[in-house]
């Protein structure tokens, strides 16, 4: 098994143990999965980048800060996952057959992208930003600690 024995403990990250060999970490690649659909909804002018980042902050992003994609399924359907698989999951994977392969990080879509970025945050302020990131961060895992538990 593999542990990824970063220091994270200060932003309340926990490790977790690959059960087996894999390309990346495993954080990695599911950001890689939201960042590769993103910019194929880009790309494909279905949003922009400034969309994909609200949904991410104001939707999913915080949900998923205290309860997990699979918790979130289980949750979401009246008899938990069996159900949810049931009900949704044709639905998924028409979606995820619609993805199609990988697209390069290039071309308009990085213009389109990086100006939008660029325009939000200036490359010249980056370490300010990441400054605030990383205090938030740290806010919110002092946030985590306090939080109820969950029932089971």
């Amino acid at each position: 098994a593999v542990v990824s024995t970063q220091s994270t403990g200060d932003i309340g990250m926990k490790p977790v143990v690959a059960k087996k060999e894999c390309d990346g970490f495993i954080l990695n690649r599911l950001q890689y999965a939201v960042l590769q659909e993103g910019w194929r909804l880009i790309q494909d002018g279905v949003c922009d980048a400034k969309d994909i980042d609200t949904v991410m902050t104001a939707g999913l992003g915080i949900r998923w800060s205290f309860i997990g994609p699979f918790e979130t399924a289980h949750l979401n359907a009246p008899d938990g996952m069996r159900d949810y698989a049931e009900r949704y999951s044709a639905g998924i994977v028409r979606v995820s057959e619609s993805f199609g392969r990988p697209r390069p990080f290039e071309g308009p879509t990085l213009d389109q992208v990086a100006g939008y970025l660029e325009g939000e945050m200036p490359v010249e302020k980056l370490g300010e930003v990441r400054e605030w990131r990383d205090k938030v961060l740290k806010d919110m895992a002092i946030f985590r600690q306090n939080m109820p538990e969950r029932p089971s």
